[in-house]
């Protein structure tokens, strides 16, 4: 399957899961601006297919948007490998998200029926299962990437190399061994079987 149909189907994903969840998702009080899930989740995850869409978006924004980006996705990723919490590089000043129209399901998915707090948010549980099984189907579509904290994932991906190797929907974890397993990626392929398998 080509990246293209790959990404058609992957919004496809997205629609069914907003669909099913719908009734859940009805009771939700976020709202624009409110970040808790941005901050406080430890990990804003992506696959390499979500991470492929959204460098294509970076890509159109003017050259000091590019920049920008660039310049927090860098300081994020220092954070990220300094803290279990980092805050996402996409959140601007006013806690909106920066890449709303993209960003990858770990963002599409989280709601809470309660303001977050020190508590966290409370979801219902057959949402929870929806979502789960919307990232098993997402990561099996994805099967020759990746996933993991989204500015790792976009590096790998802004590695010429890897993105050549990617788009040609070749398997080769053995390329990114060591980057995989110092920055915790997981290899889709293996991702939802009882033990994954480190790259080798």
């Amino acid at each position: 399957m080509g990246i293209r149909e790959k990404i058609k189907r992957l919004q496809e994903l997205y629609s069914q899961f907003k669909t099913e969840a719908q009734p859940y998702l009805a009771a939700a009080v976020c709202a624009p601006g409110c970040a808790d899930c941005c901050t406080n989740v430890g990990s804003v995850d992506a696959t390499t297919l979500e991470a492929w869409v959204i460098l294509r978006h970076l890509q159109s924004c003017p050259p000091a948007r590019q920049k920008d980006f660039a310049k927090r996705l860098k300081q994020n990723r220092k954070a990220k490998m300094e803290s279990k919490y980092a805050r996402c590089a996409f959140m601007e000043k006013d806690n909106r998200c920066g890449i709303y129209a993209v960003r990858p399901f770990s963002c599409r998915r989280l709601y809470s029926i309660r303001k977050c707090g020190e508590t966290g948010p409370t979801v219902h549980r057959q949402a929870w299962e929806l979502a789960e099984n919307t990232v098993t189907a997402i990561q099996s579509l994805d099967d020759t990437g990746y996933s993991g904290h989204i500015s790792y994932v976009l590096q790998l991906l802004n590695d010429t190399a890897f993105r050549k190797v990617y788009l040609d929907d070749v398997f080769s974890p053995e390329a990114i061994r060591d980057y995989a397993r110092s920055h915790g990626l997981v290899i889709n392929r293996f991702a939802n079987l009882s033990s994954s398998p480190a790259p080798r």
